[in-house]
């Protein structure tokens, strides 16, 4: 192997392990910082009694409702 083959094989390694250096660097720096939780909705649960509907024809039976009054968000 020739003096610039060796040159250039060391240059390789050199870099190969400067990449993983900063990639473990920057992956501690990652695990530190706790992301935001999201907070839970808010929602209404609200009772809808029985129907009758159509002059007696249809027959609705009593249920929930559940409204979204709120989105989830993040925390800060």
């Amino acid at each position: 192997m020739n003096r610039f083959n060796k040159s250039l094989l060391a240059f390789f390694c050199l870099l190969t392990l400067g990449c993983q250096h900063t990639k473990n660097k920057s992956a501690e720096t990652s695990v530190q910082q706790t992301p935001p939780k999201l907070l839970k909705p808010e929602v209404k649960k609200i009772w809808i009694p029985a129907v009758i509907k159509n002059g007696g024809t249809e027959w609705e039976e009593g249920h929930y409702l559940y409204r979204i009054e709120k989105d989830t968000s993040w925390s800060r």
